[in-house]
């Protein structure tokens, strides 16, 4: 018995040692996987990360047929063959039968008058005799705007671009006695000095009617411009320098028949003549009376004036600018304010036109 149970205790040493040595064993196993799959991991980073990518490489293919500008074009050619639209082919009718509808009669045209070409620079003829009144004038004709160019030049202060200019100014006893025709003829002076031979001019004075410088306008060439200022200066020696009354009727803008201060029949030549710019020198609204009584003055003439200055474009088909210039249009007891009313009158001229109203103060 106790050989057999020594027997058994050693049995038991044995299998215990020999479980022993196989978890050893196991544990060993698992470790040396564990230790080679790190490995693997360390290795596969390594190579993902420090080994070289792989240079890239491009290479070009062929160009095509067609150059590249031509294939942009040929391009381009079919784009705008499809968005332009094909004419539509209508079929016509043809009757020989007479028709009832009859097309107007064309209009006579006749060919210009080479005469009133005469002034022109590109002609290089001299204009016509222009020194007084009712005298041959050079000029395009009536309703021809404008001459061979535009000039930049000044009146008044006011800085204009044109190439048909003309100066209306009244000659009434009080627009005299305040120095317009003085004052015209220094400013003039500066005007045309800055303008081209291209550009047209003229001048017109009026009191119930208008006179004027030449028939028709008349290129700024160096004649023409002494000519125009030796004219100011016959309006001026028309005046007595006393009285300041017209002694040399040839001069007047006067009609007969009637009295008054009005630009209308001024307006009217200058529109004719084709300017494209007006200056207008007067003291006071349009008026005018079969008689010397301003207060039996025709109570419609200043709406007339303003009307005939409103339908300038629609009439003609062209814009003229008119720059009103007051002098002194004061208050006059009894004579319903005329200078209160020219002042409201020609700022509205000046507005319908695109122009600009100026008033001038007087020294008494």
């Amino acid at each position: 018995m106790k050989l057999f149970a020594v027997w058994t205790a050693f049995s038991k040493t044995q299998a215990e040692d020999a479980a022993q040595k196989k978890r050893a064993l196991n544990a060993i196993l698992v470790s040396l996987g564990i230790h080679v799959l790190l490995l693997i991991g360390a290795v596969s980073l390594t190579i993902m990360i420090i080994a070289p990518k792989q240079k890239m490489m491009f290479e070009g293919k062929k160009s095509p047929s067609l150059p590249a500008r031509k294939l942009e074009h040929a391009i381009r050619v079919k784009q705008m063959q499809k968005q332009t639209r094909k004419p539509q082919i209508l079929q016509r009718l043809v009757t020989e039968a007479p028709s009832k509808v009859a097309l107007p009669e064309m209009p006579e045209m006749t060919t210009p008058d080479v005469k009133n070409l005469r002034d022109t620079p590109l002609m290089n003829s001299r204009a016509g005799s222009i020194g007084g009144i009712g005298g041959g004038g050079g000029g395009a004709g009536r309703g021809l705007t404008g001459g061979m160019g535009y000039s930049d030049t000044k009146f008044f202060g006011e800085n204009v671009r044109t190439r048909a200019i003309v100066i209306c100014f009244d000659i009434s006893s009080s627009m005299v006695l305040k120095g317009v025709v003085n004052d015209v003829i220094a400013e003039s002076g500066t005007m045309l000095a800055n303008m081209n031979a291209g550009t047209k001019f003229n001048f017109v004075v009026f009191v119930d009617g208008a006179d004027q410088f030449a028939p028709q306008m008349v290129y700024a060439t160096q004649e023409n411009k002494a000519q125009g200022l030796a004219w100011l200066e016959k309006v001026k020696a028309a005046f007595d320098s006393a009285t300041q009354r017209v002694r040399d009727q040839s001069v007047d803008g006067q009609l007969h028949g009637q009295t008054g201060s009005t630009s209308h029949t001024a307006l009217q030549r200058a529109v004719e003549m084709g300017a494209d710019t007006i200056f207008l020198l007067t003291d006071e609204a349009p008026w005018l009376s079969s008689d010397s009584n301003m207060a039996n003055a025709m109570p419609d003439h200043i709406e007339k004036v303003e009307q005939f200055v409103r339908s300038i474009e629609s009439t003609t088909g062209r814009s003229v600018r008119i720059y009103p210039i007051l002098y002194d249009p004061r208050e006059r007891p009894g004579q319903n304010q005329f200078g209160v009313v020219s002042a409201e009158f020609h700022k509205r001229l000046a507005r319908a036109t695109g122009g600009k109203l100026r008033i001038v103060k007087k020294a008494q």
